[in-house]
Order: structure tokens, then sequence, then C-alpha cells
């Protein structure tokens, strides 16, 4: 259980209503010592005068602009201190003696480059260094004052003149992810009598733990806060009746006093909204909110699937609201129907599926309810999948008072005739029966297996890797089959690596390799197309110096050792790839890629090489034999767009010269993504350079904690697409994204396909220009936000795949 002494500390402060404040504070920090429980690790930024910077009094911020350039946000200009992947920081001020303390500032930037707000900058006072307390989350503390943009770069101060404390020493402990940036820290004295009250709250003794701990239940809280606080702006506006309103205004405040009132959460806690009774409470108001403007107790509507969904939506009113999926034989493909409760009271809500395809196979449709989860950037989503099981035939989703449900429908065509086929899902539930016309067209075309090449570095060989766990593990690799993942990850472990006295004098093995670890692991994989191993290689090997001739005779005859058990597995060794040196930027990593792809090439060719190159000009990387004795290339899909037409032109070379090219996406925070933008269209992107697979990292990364389900107490930004529990993995839109792109990729492969078999030349030259265009289309668009609150059109991916289909559906025979 989180402890009560949090809770306490937390509430002591948070609840406080005096305000004391001067028009001109005195800065205390000014010119004082600092320390920091981690070394500044972020380069551009850091500089040997970063102790001194944060209480110089001179602001990295000030003439920045609000529209970021890259040469302009504060993470670039010195007077800014800076941290990647490090959670907590902690900045200790050292003020000289113990002094009153009325408040702190915190002068930070964010909203672009992956750079996101701070989760809590929890404020804690000493007088000896050693023992602390609590006196506030300076993110909570600062609301007062406004809130930062929620788009785009902006600088923003985060500050409070209500502490009333004391101590010698000021500490805060920031929890920000997976970049923390700040370029100046003010602490503001206050008044001298409060050097005689003593400072209350439990002790700590350390910083950082308490700080990871605290996480969880002032995340809890600030989500009911800022749920209260855009409720009660909207009713100020609305045409509620005012004694009405003031009575739901004091609920709104009752409901948030009871939220800080609770003093335990389980320690398996899940981030699922609505997060406890009051703030079920407060989400209720919203539904009473919505029924004042109109709307029905509950509201059936629609827009695009994949359309980024506001946690207090308000339904758009829809003439008629249908449902309607296209698809080729063999796929599987979905849409989404939406539910407001526009009530106080929660709803049972049932849907039926009247007039069904005849002939249909049991599982041909799949239904789901989308689940709300609060993010670490305190932005909620509507993206994890729990399937719904029907009783005789009929379906049960609950929707909770003032939220809108997502009930999200798959179709599988592999079990179901080709043909047209018009249903209706009725939907019943406040107090009425809505009747949704479902349609759903089957060609007879079909899609055979997918020929694009999808990993998740899923390092299904550990026993234990992120969040995926022996518990876990077959309802993972189910799920990733089930979304066409064909090449599977291992690390270094799953290979024999022999020492120095495994060779002789003439450098050949002395014995047998221990093949145990790779059986075991290819063996799950039985059907994979591709076996990637990373192999993380430095300058040496088994006692030898790489580009020696002993280097060189040693790597080979191990790889031909590995390649002779490949094949005698009835595998072919192209299917393994090997890893060398993982996202290579540097002349001395290009220099160990290079020494062992030569020895590894001219013994054993017949394996593949893999490199993901992060260089942002690789065709002006000095060793170029790092690139052109690698087999497959996978290039990071932002690091290429930034490399513009010179890195695309070299890239097209390297295809041409025999290179195999995939592309991957590995930035976070998966959640706050595009489904569409980052996950599905990347197929798109990857067909667009001629490249024959693509990747995400990685399926199981949880940031460090057991389940996706709390990211709250996350040591980093998330990249797991799915929902990781303890037990299981659940399935979310952000998956079935990656699903469509597969399948999009295929039925752009397959017009190219009859484009080139095709001896009729008008319907060549219209359908390449119908297929060009659509590429082109989809990708040009790039502009490295993937925030899925952008306003993007959701349908354009669909509205070209469906040009693409229908010329490929009616090809001349």
């Amino acid at each position: 259980m989180k402890s009560l002494k949090i809770f306490a500390a937390l509430l002591a402060t948070c609840t406080t209503t005096t305000t004391w404040a001067i028009a001109n504070p005195n800065n205390i920090a000014l010119g004082k010592t600092v320390t920091f429980s981690a070394p500044p690790n972020y380069s551009l930024s850091n500089d040997a005068d970063d102790i001194k910077q944060l209480t110089d009094g001179k602001y990295s911020s000030i003439g920045a602009l609000q529209q970021v350039e890259n040469t302009r946000a504060i993470w670039v200009q010195k007077g800014t201190v800076g941290w990647s992947k490090v959670l907590p920081v902690v900045v200790t001020i050292d003020l000289g003696s113990v002094l009153p303390i009325s408040g702190i500032s915190y002068s930070t930037a964010a909203g672009t480059s992956d750079v996101t707000w701070p989760r809590a900058l929890y404020i804690l006072v000493s007088d000896d260094n050693k023992t602390w307390r609590s006196v506030g989350d300076l993110m909570h503390l600062s609301r007062k004052n406004g809130l930062p943009p929620m788009n785009g770069y902006a600088n923003y101060r985060f500050t409070t003149n209500d502490l009333q404390t004391k101590g010698r020493y000021i500490a805060l402990g920031i929890a920000q992810e997976p970049y923390a940036f700040v370029d100046e820290i003010e602490v503001y004295k206050g008044d001298e009598a409060w050097l005689n009250k003593a400072v209350e709250g439990a002790p700590i003794t350390d910083v950082k733990k308490w700080v990871k701990e605290a996480l969880t239940p002032s995340m809890v809280l600030r989500r009911v806060e800022q749920d209260a606080y855009e409720i009660r702006n909207a009713l100020k506006s609305s045409t509620i009746a005012t004694a009405r309103k003031n009575n739901l205004t004091a609920q709104l405040d009752s409901n948030v006093a009871q939220a800080f009132k609770i003093n335990t959460l389980p320690a398996d806690y899940k981030a699922i909204i609505p997060l406890h009774t009051p703030h079920r409470n407060i989400l209720a108001i919203h539904g009473e909110l919505l029924a004042s403007q109109g709307f029905a107790p509950l509201t059936v509507w629609k827009q695009h699937r994949y359309q980024w969904l506001p946690l207090l939506a308000q339904p758009v009113k829809q003439a008629s609201t249908r449902l309607s999926i296209s698809m080729l034989k063999n796929q599987h493909r979905s849409d989404a129907l939406l539910l407001t409760n526009a009530s106080n009271r929660p709803q049972t809500v049932t849907l039926q599926l009247k007039n069904a395809p005849r002939n249909a196979q049991n599982g041909w449709l799949s239904v789901s309810s989308i689940e709300w989860i609060d993010t670490a950037q305190s932005i909620p989503v509507a993206d994890a999948q729990l399937p719904l099981t029907a009783t005789n035939g009929v379906y049960r989703v609950e929707v909770p008072a003032g939220m809108t449900r997502k009930v999200w429908l798959t179709v599988d065509s592999s079990k179901i005739p080709t043909g047209s086929y018009s249903s209706v899902l009725e939907v019943n539930g406040g107090g009425k029966k809505t009747a949704v016309p479902f349609t759903l067209g089957i060609t007879a075309m079909a899609m055979q297996k997918p020929r694009m090449s999808l990993s998740v570095w899923d390092y299904t060989n550990s026993p234990s890797f992120a969040g995926i766990n022996p518990q876990n593990r077959a309802a993972a690799m189910k799920l990733m089959r089930s979304h066409y993942v064909d090449s599977t990850w291992a690390t270094s472990l799953t290979l024999p690596k022999p020492d120095g006295a495994a060779f002789d004098a003439t450098h050949q093995l002395k014995g047998k390799l221990d093949f145990t670890n790779f059986d075991a692991w290819t063996a799950q994989w039985p059907d994979a197309r591709r076996y990637f191993v990373f192999l993380a290689v430095g300058d040496n090997f088994a006692g030898t110096k790489m580009g020696t001739p002993g280097f060189n005779a040693r790597v080979g005859n191990w790889v031909k050792a590995i390649s002779a058990h490949v094949k005698s597995l009835g595998k072919d060794p192209k299917q393994l790839g090997l890893l060398l040196v993982d996202e290579p930027h540097s002349d001395a990593q290009d220099a160990i890629i290079a020494a062992w792809a030569k020895a590894i090439n001219a013994t054993a060719p017949e394996l593949t090489l893999f490199e993901d190159p992060i260089w942002l000009r690789p065709d002006q990387a000095k060793i170029q034999e790092a690139f052109t004795e690698i087999d497959l290339l996978c290039f990071h899909i932002p690091v290429y767009k930034m490399g513009g037409p010179e890195v695309e032109a070299y890239v097209q070379k390297l295809r041409e010269s025999g290179k195999e090219l995939w592309m991957y996406q590995a930035t976070g925070p998966v959640r706050q993504y595009d489904p569409q933008l980052s996950y599905r269209q990347l197929a798109w992107h990857t067909y667009s350079i001629g490249g024959t697979g693509m990747g995400f990292w990685a399926f199981g990364d949880t940031a460090g904690v057991p389940t996706s389900w709390n990211e709250y107490a996350a040591d980093y930004v998330t990249f797991a697409p799915v929902f990781v529990d303890k037990n299981t993995v659940y399935n979310s839109l952000h998956w079935d994204a990656v699903r469509e792109g597969i399948q999009d990729f295929e039925e752009l492969s397959m017009l190219q396909d009859a484009i080139n078999k095709s001896g009729n030349i008008a319907w060549k030259q219209q359908a390449q220009r119908v297929l060009d265009d659509a590429v082109q289309a989809v990708t040009a668009p790039w502009d490295g936000n993937r925030d899925w609150q952008k306003k993007t059109n959701p349908h354009l991916t669909d509205s070209q795949l469906q040009k693409v289909r229908k010329i490929l559906i009616g090809k001349p025979k």
C-alpha cells in the first residue's frame, strides 16, 4: 500500500488556502551553491558552469521564440541545465543559513522535440541536508497562476508564494522525462516570524525514493483537479439555473476535497478513468452539464475511428450514424462507435447485431470496449481494448456518467464469404433503442501472407525483458503474431560466445559450441521470417584485437559454426540477422561495424548483417564500409526525414546496390502519438523508399514499471504500443493501426505487381499514377509532430487506400 505519510505531506500543503505574497519578492537563492543528485548529461546545453547557472539570475528563456526554432529553444542554450533519461533529478540549493521561505519558481520549456512538462516538482526543505520535509508540489501550487500551453513550444515559469516554511536547504525533486530542462530557480524570502514555527510533515531521508513513491498519488490528485477545473469553468458559462449551478459547483469542491482524503492506493493501482469514487462523481457532473445542452441520456455518434477523442468530449450532433467496413479477403479491418452518457448516472448499454452475415464462421466479429487511461503527461487517452463477450448475441458495455465510451468492432474477412452485407447494430441504453446501420464489403480478391516484415524488439529469449515475463509471454506472443510480427529479436546471450581458450593456435574452434539457448529461442518462433540477434560487439573478440589476422580468423570460424548450426535446424542462414552496434552515430562505432562486417562477410556472407544507423547525414559518414558491408539497413524515420533530399538519394543508391531497406520508430510517449501518423503510416513511408520491413521499439517496454496501466510511476516515457499487465497483454488502437499499415503495404504492393504484369498500357499508366499519388499524399505531410491531438485529416490514409483498391479490383483481365 502507498504510504500514508506521503499523502499526509501532500495534503498538508496542497489544501492550504493562505496566500502570502509580496510585490517584489526577495530572491534569496541568487548566487547560492547548487548541487545535483545526478550530473547534467544533455550535451547541447551543459557546460562547466552548470552549478552556477541555475541561481545566476539569467534566463535562457527570455527572448527565446514561442514558436520554436532549433537555435532558440532553451535546451540548446548554454545557460540551461539539462538531463536526459534521469528520473528523478534532485536539485539542492544551500541558502547559507536557515531562512524563512515564502515561495519558489522554476523556469523551463516544453512542447516539442519529445520534451514534455514535468509530472511533479516536489519542494522539500531541510536544516541539515540530511532530514527533509515536503512542503508541496510546485506543479499543484502553481496552478492558481495558470497552466502552461498544451500545444507547441512554450517557455513557462512554475511559481508559488504560498509556502510559509523555513530551511537552510531547499530541494526540488523533479519528475520529468525523457528530458528535464531548467534555466533558473528562484527562492523567495518569507516572514522572519516563521523561523519560530516547526516545519510539519513526516521526515524524509531518501529524497529520490520518496519522489518516486509520491508520483502515483499526486498524479491522481492532478487528474481530479484538472477535470474539476475544466468542468467548473464550463458550468460558469452554462445555461443551468443559478441555484443548480451553485449546487453542482459545491459538489465539485466536495469531491475534490474527498479525493485529497483518500489515504491509500493499492500497490497494483491502475490509472483507469474514473480513477476512484470522487472522480466518478466529478465526471457525473459533466454528464449533467451535457444534458443541459440538449443531449439525450445516451448519445450515439461517430467520428473517424482513429480521431483524437478528449476525455470531456461533447458529442457531434449527426443526422445519421453508421458503421462501414470495406476490405479484401483475409484481412482485419475495424470501425468504431461512440456512446456518450449525458446523465449523472452510469449506464450499462447493450449492443446486438441484427441480420448478421450468413454463413459467417465463429469469431468473424470481435467487439471491444476502449478503456480510458491517464498518462504520465496528464493527457487521458482512449486506447486500451478490453474484449467484450456476447451472451446470446448481446454485448454489454459500461459507460460511466459524463464520459464517452468508444466501442471498437473488428472484422476478420477470412471467416466470411465474399460479398456485400447490410446489418444493423441495435444499441439499447438511456431509455431508448438506436439502430445503427452496419455495412460490410468483402472483395473476391484475397490478400495472401503480407510480404512486409515486422519486428518489435521482443527479446523473448530472455526470461524477463521490460514488461514481458513468464506469466504474460504467451499472451504477448499471441498478440504479436495476430498482427503479423514475423521477425523476432534476441539478446547476445542467445548465441554461444567463445573466449580465447576455445580456440587453438591456428584460431580454429577446439570443440562444439553450445546452442541450447539459440535452439530454445527459435523453437518459440518456428515460422519466423527473420531471427535477429543484438550482438553488441566491441573492438575485440576472444582475446584478439579487431583488424588483426587473429581477430578475422576467430570471428570467421565462430560465424561459420553459427551458420552451419542454422542450416542443421532446416533454416536458411540468411534468416539469421546480426546487429553489431545499436544506433551507431560516430566514427568509432562505424569502425567497429566495418571491422566485424568484413570478417563475417569473408567467411559467412550468407548471414544477414543488420544495422540501424542514426547519422543525420549517413552520406557524409567517414567510414562508408559501415553501410556498404551491411546487408539490411534500418533507418529511424525522424532522423531519416531530417536528412532531406541528399539522404533520400543516398539511401536509394544503397537499395540499387542490393541493400535491403527497413524503417523503424523508437520515440515516445506512444500514448500521445497519433495511431495513424506514427504507426499505420510507417508502412507507407517504408513502401515509399522501396523498403521490405519495419520495426517498433518495443513491444514490452513499459518504462521501468510492471504494468502499462500505471504510467504515473514510470521511470521514463512509455514505448509499448500495447497494454502490458503482469499476467497478460491487452490490445490497443495503436497496435491495430500497425496491423492496418501492414495490410495497406500489401495492397500497395499488389497493385504494383498488377501494373508490372499488365500489358494494357493505358491502364498501367493510370494505375501507376494512382499508386504514386496515393503514396505521395500519405507520406508528404511529415513534419515530425506525431501529436494525436494535432488537427490532421484522419480520413487521408483510408481515402487514398480506397483509390488504390478501386483500381486494383478493376484491373483488366
